[in-house]
């Protein structure tokens, strides 16, 4: 009979201190079993106000992410993920910008009773001691998330490297009714009972950036090199016919592309002032825009006046191959900003990447090699037969 009561004391207890939280929680647009729950104490002596926040999410996820404010910049922020099988590490970090966020070892955080991992669920219920203050519009409390899916990084170093997140946005919560009188008020809590979209989300970065590289990619380390080779290669076809529309429509693919990456570096989804790969893709792409294809065109008009190459010619041809060797250079300079090469990304699209790549070179070499070698020897047989002459017989002999 004790041990009936002493459980049903300990459920009643346990439901009247959730009853007394009104605890504001929210999903991440597009994710059912990812939560983010927010409640202050409701009263308070002290200058600063403490703040709870639960982070619950699946384990599969390599990190999830919340912080204070409109961006990543000044941004107060908290990722969790794995540390084992059934413990998880928050880290604490300070947004700069549009940049991996470092550590924050000022932050007053304590992970409470019931953070861990259990049956595939990662949770962390956080104390933060100074993360409000009275400058804070509590009525109106600005937040952003992330996530990254994929593999866990188990780890429990709190400066732990991780990739760009998949997806990313932002919440406006109520503080001022989101009040509570526990000093754990998740204890008990289901946050999908109340659960509600977040107010904006940054879109699905992960498909727009498998998108934008394989379009790059594509253009150039296939379409860009192959259909150049078609100058040299001893084809009937007019270069007016053949080299010219495909390389037109190679380079709409390209732009295609870099409106995607585009989408990704305003909207936050890659750093915006510390890599070189967007501000070098952007260089690429504006050259071949502007640049070459009038070079391209004003050769074709030489040609046809006088049937042979101009400076244009050879503008359009070094132009051209500079900006596939650098497009092709900056395509791994992404797979390294996307996080290959850091714990929980594959590197099989590098790989491949890098393979194509390598034969695609070897191959342009190849016929450029070739090419030059059937020229240099129908020059040395002119040559040669300019210093013969026939004789009575009918045989060719030496001037």
């Amino acid at each position: 009979m004790k041990l009936r009561n002493l459980l049903v004391n300990a459920t009643t207890l346990a439901v009247c201190r959730t009853a007394l939280a009104k605890i504001a929680t929210f999903s991440p647009d597009g994710q059912s079993e990812a939560f983010y729950s927010i409640t202050i104490p409701s009263s308070t002596s002290s200058d600063s106000t403490p703040i709870f926040f639960q982070i619950k999410a699946p384990s599969t996820f390599e990190w999830i992410a919340l912080g204070q404010g409109v961006q990543m910049a000044s941004s107060n922020m908290f990722l969790l993920y794995s540390s084992s099988s059934i413990d998880v590490t928050l880290s604490p970090r300070w947004g700069e910008g549009h940049i991996e966020p470092t550590f924050n070892p000022d932050a007053q955080v304590t992970l409470l009773e019931g953070s861990g991992i259990e049956n595939g669920i990662m949770t962390a219920n956080v104390r933060c001691d100074n993360c409000i203050n009275q400058e804070n519009d509590l009525a109106s409390s600005k937040w952003i998330w992330a996530y990254k899916e994929g593999q866990p990084l188990s780890s429990s170093n709190v400066s732990q490297k991780i990739g760009f997140h998949d997806n990313f946005g932002s919440a406006n919560v109520d503080l001022s009714r989101s009040l509570s009188n526990s000093d754990n008020p998740f204890v008990g809590y289901d946050p999908s009972t109340s659960a509600m979209s977040s107010n904006r989300s940054g879109g699905n970065n992960k498909a727009v950036l498998v998108t934008h590289g394989f379009l790059m990619s594509f253009a150039f380390v296939l379409l860009f090199p192959s259909f150049a080779l078609l100058v040299p290669a001893p084809l009937s076809i007019p270069v007016l016919k053949a080299h010219a529309p495909l390389q037109v429509v190679t380079l709409a693919i390209a732009i295609a592309g870099m409106g995607l990456g585009l989408r990704l570096w305003v909207g936050g989804g890659v750093p915006q002032n510390t890599d070189v790969h967007p501000i070098l893709g952007i260089i690429v792409m504006a050259l071949l825009i502007l640049l070459q294809p009038l070079m391209g065109w004003f050769q074709h008009l030489q040609f046809r006046r006088n049937g042979g190459k101009s400076v244009f010619a050879h503008a359009h041809r070094w132009l051209g191959r500079t900006m596939i060797i650098l497009g092709i250079i900056n395509g791994g300079l992404g797979f390294r900003l996307a996080g290959i090469g850091k714990p929980g990304t594959s590197r099989g699209a590098m790989i491949a990447y890098s393979v194509i790549a390598g034969v695609m070179g070897l191959a342009y070499i190849s016929v450029h090699l070739i090419g030059t070698m059937r020229r240099g020897a129908k020059q040395t047989s002119e040559s040669v037969g300019e210093t013969k002459e026939v004789n009575d017989d009918g045989e060719e002999v030496e001037k």
